[in-house]
């Protein structure tokens, strides 16, 4: 498993910290607006994999960021109509008998009318509206990778604290079998009040330990079964170096979906910026207009002709808008130069973590077996009244500590390759 990290990290170019791979994003993109479906429930363990399906599954955001996507889609539909608006009605009515008049003049008027685009302003509407869509779905992109990074940190968490736990219990019981010996030995004399006290303190510390990590598995439990809607631990076991090599996975800065949402979202504010421009002046309005006018013996009582009203430019409406379009432009301008540079901080962290992570366990591994074989060899030296308690008790602790680290740098390096793999773009 190491070996195949060591491999990874040497395939990684070092003039360009990782090369692009389109193979490695076609099966995110696919997924852009699909919801995974949700692992069937099982009673045997729970993969990686199959976790993160339920996730995003019972994720709540998917279905926000889905309707925000049809809404776009619709307005862009919409924005292919003829007419920028719907169509306007007006009526009037004259009648000189309200004021007591005999001529009995009465005229009656209507018109219809409706607001033509200004140039290239229904283009710029459909194409911001066409912008709105990419970021709803690129939102959706970042929404999972963060659900997904979310249950690889929970798998992590877990899989160190139940390895803790297994360890501790160990050691329990080994302490209580070894402060049943002292009490005895005390008992008879053998041994002082001394070595009693700390076998029964050390006892009460592993039991006390015990317990926190029992209460914090069971948060990461409540917070699994909360995204999952399971509490199993998701496993770990197929998580290794050997997956990376033979899969060949690397990153790319300008495939990550948070920099694809940031390239849209500048889109999107260029888009507004766009329409802002083309919406110079109000829009103009054509129509029909028909007057039929009644009085007594008059040559004509009916006339139809055309209408049209056009709202003259404004800097003090245009400028303000304009000035605020372009405002949003600059900033999504620096967020997506922001974006690039945090992105590309993380990947370095993450090839030196799992570089760094790799050589731990190694170390990690070796200082455990050491540290057994001591505190094997102690207890026994202990029992034939070769050394002090209290010094078996020291190599005890140390072998309990150096199985805690090797646990830790396991989790670390396969959460830290789980990390790689769905940067990628896949799911691991």
């Amino acid at each position: 498993m190491v070996t195949g990290v060591s491999s990874f990290l040497l395939c990684v170019s070092e003039s360009k910290l990782y090369a692009a791979t389109a193979s490695a994003t076609t099966g995110l993109t696919a997924s852009v607006t699909a919801v995974a479906p949700a692992p069937a429930p099982a009673s045997g363990p729970v993969s990686l994999h199959d976790a993160i399906l339920a996730a995003w599954a019972a994720d709540p955001e998917q279905g926000a960021y889905m309707a925000d996507s049809t809404s776009a889609t619709r307005r862009a539909s919409a924005a292919r109509s003829w007419f920028s608006g719907g169509p306007t009605v007006t009526g009037q009515y004259y009648d000189d008998h309200f004021i007591g008049s005999k001529v009995g003049y009465t005229t009656y008027q209507g018109s219809i009318s409706v607001p033509f685009w200004l140039p290239g302003q229904g283009t710029a509407t459909e194409n911001a509206a066409k912008a709105d869509e990419k970021v709803a779905n690129w939102q959706m992109q970042v929404q999972r990778l963060a659900m997904a990074a979310r249950v690889v940190d929970l798998a992590g968490q877990g899989a160190v604290l139940s390895a803790r736990l297994n360890n501790l219990s160990a050691v329990s019981h080994v302490l209580e079998q070894t402060t049943q010996d002292v009490e005895h030995a005390w008992t008879a004399g053998e041994v002082s009040g001394a070595d009693h006290e700390a076998a029964v303190a050390e006892k009460a510390d592993v039991d006390g330990t015990l317990a926190d990590m029992g209460q914090q598995l069971e948060g990461v439990r409540a917070e699994l079964e909360a995204l999952t809607g399971r509490d199993t631990l998701p496993d770990l076991s197929s998580i290794d170096g050997r997956r990376l090599a033979r899969d060949g996975y690397q990153l790319d800065v300008e495939q990550d979906p948070r920099i694809k949402l940031a390239d849209a979202q500048l889109k999107k504010a260029q888009a507004s910026y766009s329409v802002a421009r083309h919406s110079y002046m109000p829009n103009p309005q054509v129509g029909v207009m028909l007057s039929r006018q009644e009085q007594y013996e008059s040559p004509w009582d009916t006339q139809v002709g055309v209408q049209f009203q056009v709202g003259l430019p404004s800097e003090a409406v245009n400028t303000p808008m304009v000035m605020k379009e372009m405002q949003a432009v600059s900033r999504a301008e620096a967020d997506k130069i922001l974006a690039h540079r945090k992105v590309m901080a993380e990947y370095r962290q993450l090839r030196a973590q799992l570089a760094a992570a790799a050589t731990q366990v190694r170390h990690a591994r070796l200082g455990q077996e050491q540290s057994d074989l001591r505190a094997s060899d102690l207890s026994r030296a202990w029992k034939a009244g070769e050394l002090p308690l209290v010094e078996f008790l020291r190599a005890r602790r140390a072998a309990l500590d150096a199985a805690d680290r090797q646990a830790q740098a396991e989790a670390t390096m396969r959460t830290t390759i789980a990390r790689i793999i769905l940067m990628t773009g896949q799911t691991p």
